[in-house]
């Protein structure tokens, strides 16, 4: 019994690791900022993990980009900001 627990999990790691391997599927959604609309590309898990972060955080998304917008220095890009949002996010969440 304790050697099918070890294979089940070493299996389910190696199907975890195929999977982030995999080419990530993209997916694209327009948000309402200050500035107008602005359409965004990015990956669907970072999509899900805004959409968590943002639900979270009592907001909709848009505020939520509004606001990583609205203090990310010009020279990043939008979706940067976002990526390196969620990973903090997540982060730190996990360090709490």
């Amino acid at each position: 019994m304790q050697f099918e627990d070890k294979f089940s999990r070493a299996a389910s790691r190696r199907a975890d690791l195929a999977s982030l391997m995999a080419a990530p599927a993209l997916a694209e959604r327009t948000l309402a900022l200050a500035d107008g609309q602005t359409r965004l590309s990015l990956e669907t898990t970072v999509w899900e993990g805004l959409d968590e972060a943002a639900r979270r955080e009592g907001k909709h998304v848009s505020e939520l980009c509004g606001e990583l917008d609205a203090g990310k220095p010009s020279e990043v890009e939008l979706s940067t900001a976002i990526r390196t949002f969620v990973l903090r996010y997540y982060r730190e969440a996990e360090g709490a």
